[in-house]
């Protein structure tokens, strides 16, 4: 499915003024209506966590690129480069996967949210991340990118900003917990009775709730997963508001999973909304990247529906075929001596038996020649001159790209519609 050009500047136009409005929202929100437990710490260190969060970050980047994305396309009639929309489609990606799973993981999170701030949260990493994914889907497959190509250059450049942002929030963290850590917290909180009072120093405490609660690891790192110290936040008599309940060496396992997951979802999507850029790209185009006209690609479909029919039904059929020899085998045992049916029970054994070494004789026959394949490939690069290899090389690759696209249905020709 692909979108006409006024429908999707229309599209876009309508989730940037969304999204923007959204944006001030939520804005508005940490300032006079903040969850729970951010009431108790002051208007700009509330704005400073709030810009801290890849989520909130990310949601900007958007705004960005749907801007710039209206703007060349108003002034330019271009999209901007795929590198950028497959980036952004990425970091929304994750931002939606990470901040629902950790906010079921944080039991203060979950339990922090109000009315308005569970609207501004569904709309922000859930309705907007959706839309951006949904425009992604909707609009690539104009071009075909090599994943290989992607590999050497756009991965870097895609996971640049990921890494600068867990380099940069965690060396933040390192300084505001030496700023905010538990001896700032001993000595502006104190417990009366059964609240919590903080006496914020001057200049400082503008914009805090009454009865709030007080602060906990938010204050240094915006994901409780990134805080990998254990501590204890206590006032100066003793009375303990919150304690770590992991030990240090589990947070910081914690911390290193969270670390591997999340950069291992930065790299697996590239590949696969990449995946699906070209795999969208070769529906509408022939082998050649030519455009392919409707009736060309709607009989690919059917070639390919045809195909997998025949396939369920060869599977099918093979599995009837095994059921009804086993049947005829058991019938014929009817009929046969105790001697002769022990002798045809061990016969068929020594058939599977045989079958199965003759299966297993093939997938090693099959890796030989694959390895002899491989030796042939290095024999014949280092036969080549240097300035050779890569041209040769290329030239293969692409010759076996083209072999797995024919095999998937991809048009060689359009002679069968001329």
């Amino acid at each position: 499915m692909k979108l006409n050009k006024n429908s999707e500047f229309s599209i876009k136009l309508m989730v940037l003024i969304v999204l923007i409005a959204f944006l001030v929202f939520d804005f508005m929100l940490q300032v006079y209506s903040p969850k729970m437990n951010m009431r108790a710490i002051p208007t700009l260190q509330r704005l400073n966590i709030y810009y801290a969060f890849f989520t909130t970050q990310s949601n900007y980047i958007v705004v960005i690129y749907l801007f710039f994305t209206l703007f060349t396309k108003q002034n330019y009639n271009r999209k901007p480069p795929f590198g950028i929309e497959l980036a952004v489609t990425v970091y929304i990606t994750v931002t939606m996967l990470v901040f629902w799973f950790g906010l079921l993981g944080s039991t203060d999170e979950m339990n922090s949210y109000g009315i308005a701030n569970w609207i501004s949260t569904v709309v922000l990493h859930l309705c907007i991340p959706t839309i951006m994914i949904s425009n992604f889907i909707l609009t690539s497959g104009d071009y075909y990118y090599s994943p290989r190509e992607h590999t050497k250059f756009g991965l870097f450049g895609t996971t640049l900003y990921p890494l600068g942002y867990g380099i940069f929030v965690m060396i933040r963290g390192k300084f505001r917990y030496q700023e905010f850590g538990p001896d700032f917290f001993k000595t502006i909180y104190h417990l009366d009775g059964t609240n919590w009072v903080a006496n914020w120093p001057e200049g400082m405490g503008h914009g805090t709730f009454a009865n709030a609660s007080p602060y906990t690891t938010q204050m240094w790192y915006p994901y409780w997963f990134l805080n990998f110290r254990h501590i204890t936040l206590e006032d100066a008599a003793g009375n303990v508001w919150y304690e770590t309940p992991q030990p240090a060496w589990m947070l910081i396992l914690t911390l290193f999973l969270a670390s591997v997951a999340i950069f291992g979802l930065v790299i697996g999507l590239q590949f696969i909304y990449l995946n699906w850029n070209n795999s969208k790209f070769f529906r509408w185009h022939d082998i050649n990247e030519n455009l392919i006209s409707k009736e060309e690609h709607d009989y690919r479909k059917k070639m390919r529906k045809l195909k997998k029919v025949q396939r369920r039904n060869e599977i099918k059929l093979q599995f009837v075929k095994r059921q009804t020899e086993r049947k005829s085998w058991r019938k014929s045992l009817a009929t046969l001596t105790k001697e002769e049916k022990s002798l045809a029970i061990s016969k068929r054994k020594n058939e599977q038996i045989l079958k199965t070494k003759l299966e297993i004789a093939e997938k090693k026959n099959l890796r030989l020649v694959a390895k002899q394949e491989r030796r042939d490939y290095r024999s014949l690069m280092n036969s080549l001159k240097t300035q050779d290899r890569v041209f040769v090389r290329n030239n293969l690759r692409e010759a076996d790209r083209y072999k797995r696209l024919v095999s998937k249905g991809v048009l060689v020709s359009k002679n069968k519609f001329d």
